[in-house]
């Protein structure tokens, strides 16, 4: 918890008479209840949010960031810590937690009653709850202690939910972070109203698709997605048979990734991983990432794996099963560490294929990665200096073909390498 930064909030908040009009709200009040880790402190004000912001970072010698300057939202970040700041919607802070998205997202504290909060540990989630909240202060007005007891996600409205469509998106996402159960009601009208989703910004889109497709356990909230037409609102580009064939890649590709440790993969690439499981054409998926505005390594990543999703099935198959050491390095070195996202992908389509891959990943490991140890063997300046060469087209060739030698083994030293290379220049 920063303690510090909130106190010198308080502080700040008493000296200029903004103390009865300021609350932590939102994400920050259920983290309380949950006893999870506060990554941040959300206060809603009445007033001049960015204004009051601007001066609390002068005040304290911290450093004021604009992050929305059309919902006046400001962070105010000092020694390592932040909390954001808002202006409190409507006239009282009741009014703000009606224009919330969730009722587990629509609680406050009075931050006049902030010395009341403590993040403790508790032997169960049950008297966590309990004993946080006969401490606290809790505004509430639509049970959202209840429905975080009972682990549920419930719209506050569906009103809400049309004036901010994208707050459909997020009942799947925390959904999905908090492992809670979607309420009936709000699960229909989410899909109900999922045709609006076009209507949002596509980096909106593409953000809280992130915080789904990076968890552990998102096949069930992405097979939600599907059954309510919400998926195929955000990709338009989706076939028939997604369900019947995407969705179990889907869920084969995040089980090898949730049970296999050797696999673990960076955010980056485990979310595009998981995209590109939706897609068969990978002009399609380039496409559709592109739309979705991520960035141009995510799309370069997504386009890849759909480009070769079947590049080692073919070699198993053209290869009657053998291992095959040449055609495997060349595998190797197109794809370096990015062969464990593809090896993932192969045997996700393909389980029989698991002794073949293991295999490959072993002398990909113990053999082919020593020998790029030993890369480059020789440069350009060496074929200058000990060839008497001049910088021409042959160059590349030359090594080009001196590399392939050492990854294939036959070349370990840059004698033997500058010998291979007075042979090639003998053949031109």
């Amino acid at each position: 918890m920063k303690d510090a930064l909130l106190k010198l909030f308080v502080d700040f908040s008493e000296k200029h008479s903004l103390i009865d009009n300021a609350f932590i709200v939102g994400g920050s009040v259920r983290d309380i209840l949950l006893g999870n880790e506060i990554k941040d402190i959300d206060i809603a004000v009445k007033g001049d949010s960015l204004n009051i912001a601007r001066k609390f970072a002068e005040e304290t010698g911290g450093s004021f960031v604009l992050l929305d300057a059309e919902f006046q939202i400001a962070r105010v970040v000092k020694d390592g810590s932040f909390l954001d700041i808002s202006v409190m919607r409507g006239d009282s802070i009741h009014d703000d937690l009606s224009e919330r998205d969730i009722t587990i997202n629509a609680m406050a504290i009075p931050l006049k009653n902030s010395y009341e909060l403590r993040v403790k540990s508790y032997e169960s989630k049950n008297s966590k709850l309990q004993t946080l909240n006969s401490k606290l202060f809790l505004i509430d007005p639509y049970d959202g202690r209840d429905d975080l007891s009972n682990r549920i996600i419930r719209m506050v409205s569906e009103e809400n939910l049309i004036k901010d469509p994208l707050r459909i998106l997020r009942i799947y996402r925390f959904s999905a972070e908090l492992d809670f159960f979607i309420e009936a009601d709000t699960l229909d009208t989410a899909g109900r109203l999922s045709p609006l989703i076009s209507s949002v910004a596509a980096e909106r889109i593409t953000e809280e698709l992130r915080h789904i497709l990076r968890l552990g356990d998102s096949y069930t909230t992405i097979k939600t997605m599907s059954n309510k037409g919400t998926l195929q609102r955000i990709f338009p580009e989706l076939k028939e048979d997604f369900v019947v064939h995407n969705l179990e890649l889907y869920k084969n590709v995040e089980d090898i990734l949730n049970n296999f440790s050797r696999f673990m993969l960076p955010d980056l690439k485990k979310i595009c991983l998981k995209l590109s499981t939706f897609f068969t054409d990978a002009d399609t998926a380039k496409n559709a990432s592109i739309r979705l505005k991520m960035s141009k390594k995510e799309v370069e990543f997504v386009h890849k794996m759909v480009s070769n999703h079947r590049r080692i099935l073919s070699q198993y198959e053209e290869y009657n099963g053998d291992f095959d050491e040449i055609v495997s390095i060349r595998l190797l070195k197109e794809f370096r560490d990015e062969i464990y996202p593809l090896i993932i992908l192969t045997i996700a389509q393909m389980p029989d294929i698991t002794n073949f891959c293991e295999k490959l990943l072993s002398f990909y490991e113990k053999i082919f990665k020593e020998r790029m140890k030993l890369l480059p063997v020789i440069t350009g300046g060496d074929l200058m200096r000990e060839l008497n060469l001049k910088p021409s087209p042959s160059f590349k060739k030359i090594l080009t073909a001196v590399e392939d030698m050492v990854l294939e083994g036959k070349i370990t030293s840059s004698k033997e390498a500058l010998r291979t290379a007075r042979r090639i220049l003998k053949t031109e």
